[in-house]
């Protein structure tokens, strides 16, 4: 499950963004909230066993309490050709080991719950992969401490409109920590740098690895919906000082899943398509 709720609650380049990712809801003292966590992955390296969503409920945003997991609801995803039914397992998550993971392939998520639907799509589309994936020894400074950092070079495809998303491994752990210099790091928009090679890339410059560690790194394409969801993300949990892992995203932050029942009853989350570059390696002198 960490790879679903940190891909999608998880998740940059200065950008000028267009899109309009907030309003003024609030979620006090209203009816409970479906929650979304997790989205069709590929990885050709790694392909998954299964796919997952994760589904749970809140009542109030600011409640200490842990979202509740919802078992009840009907979830399929459709590939434009066939619907795929997700089953129940355990503690909200829901599975499919059928579906396969295309690129350029649009995927519709349903779900039916409380009576009421939920719809959302999302677009998977090619990610570069890493020309080299190394590790560097820095000292320490006022914004880093002293240690190897995993960095890489890549290749960005010319003439097309690319945003990632890094995800940072140290001995199978993922790292990703609530804070809003991560809408600058861990996402990003080729907006700067289409069709260029980058050299020396750290995706995850808190993340402190020693000689023996195994490091590995994960680059993702984004739709921009999800780039802009992720950035916003990043910016509202760390502003408010809030560890978004373990708890729902912030109200204002707007779905691409709608309500198509009751259209002020909005789900949180984000719904996504993505494929995945990976690269494995142990950190030596």
């Amino acid at each position: 499950m960490k790879n679903i709720f940190s891909s999608i609650i998880i998740l940059l380049l200065l950008v000028s963004c267009e899109t309009v990712v907030t309003d003024d809801i609030t979620l006090n003292g209203s009816a409970p909230r479906l929650i979304i966590n997790g989205g069709i992955e590929r990885n050709a390296s790694t392909p998954l066993a299964e796919q997952k969503i994760e589904l749970t409920s809140t009542i109030g945003f600011l409640d200490d309490d842990v979202p509740t997991p919802v078992t009840d609801a009907q979830v399929s995803i459709s590939d434009g050709v066939t619907d795929f039914s997700f089953t129940h397992t355990q503690n909200g998550v829901y599975t499919n080991a059928d579906i396969p993971a295309t690129l350029d392939t649009e995927y519709t998520i349903t779900i039916n719950w409380n009576n009421e639907t939920y719809v959302g799509s999302s677009l998977l589309t090619e990610v570069g992969g890493f020309d080299n994936v190394y590790s560097e020894f820095e000292e320490e400074t006022l914004f880093t401490d002293e240690g190897y950092f995993v960095k890489f070079d890549a290749t960005d495809p010319v003439g097309v409109e690319n945003y990632y998303y890094y995800r940072v491994y140290k001995n199978g752990e993922i790292f990703i920590v609530a804070d809003p210099g991560n809408s600058l790091t861990l996402v990003e928009s080729d907006q700067f740098f289409d069709g260029q090679q980058r050299i020396g890339v750290k995706p995850n410059e808190e993340v402190v690895f020693e000689i023996g560690d195994i490091a590995k790194i994960e680059q993702l394409s984004l739709t921009e919906e999800y780039y802009d969801f992720l950035v916003e993300l990043f910016v509202q949990t760390g502003n408010q000082g809030l560890s978004f892992i373990g708890n729902p995203p912030p109200a204002s932050i707007r779905s691409n899943v709608l309500n198509i029942d009751t259209p002020g009853n909005r789900i949180l989350g984000h719904f996504y398509a993505v494929d995945v570059a990976e690269a494995t390696i142990e950190i030596t002198e």
